[in-house]
């Protein structure tokens, strides 16, 4: 099994980047942290996943811990393979996947590549007490609203709720919780 690797990038694609290991270079998937840090001809340490199958065999490359341990615990739940964690992972921030699922967002989920509905429900039912970063209690309805509200306004979702994460809005009105939000965003 390989854990980490170490490597220059050679070169940057929209789907895959080369990793240049010694005299071997590797064709890998990257997931959305590496794609918005990476340069090409920097050295940089991995954490990697080798998935083989029948059909195919993948290498996926992550920043830090927090991707690949949200892509391990995605591609746990059934129906979700090892291309659809690791498409999540490179189209979202981790961390915001795994505010989702703690904070029960069946909307948000939705929205992922290859989640519907029932996937996300089976998402939050199999992950939720999985991830202890940037817990959100379930929402209550002035919140979700308010999450609705300003995405309706072009506001991206994992960026509202990790605002949501760090303020305090309890016992605020849907209105009241929107000024704040807009104020800090």
């Amino acid at each position: 099994m390989i854990k980490k690797i170490k490597g220059k990038v050679l070169n940057i694609e929209d789907e895959f980047i080369d990793i240049e290991i010694g005299p071997l270079t590797i064709e890998a998937f990257p997931s959305y942290r590496i794609m918005k840090d990476l340069k090409e001809g920097d050295d940089y340490n991995f954490y990697a996943s080798l998935e083989i199958n029948e059909w195919n065999t993948s290498f996926y490359v992550f920043k830090d811990e927090i991707e690949i341990s949200v892509y391990k615990a995605l591609k746990t739940v059934s129906k979700i393979g090892p291309k659809t964690a690791a498409r999540i992972t490179k189209t979202n921030d981790a961390e915001n996947v795994a505010i989702m699922i703690s904070s029960e967002d069946v909307k948000g989920l939705s929205k992922l590549p290859g989640i519907g509905k029932k996937t996300a429900e089976r998402l939050i039912s199999e992950l939720k007490n999985k991830f202890d970063i940037g817990k959100l209690e379930k929402a209550d309805n002035s919140i979700s609203d308010s999450v609705d509200a300003l995405e309706a306004l072009g506001f991206d979702r994992a960026i509202i709720i990790k605002n949501i994460k760090a303020l305090n809005l309890e016992d605020k009105s849907t209105e009241e919780i929107i000024k704040i939000l807009l104020s800090k965003m």
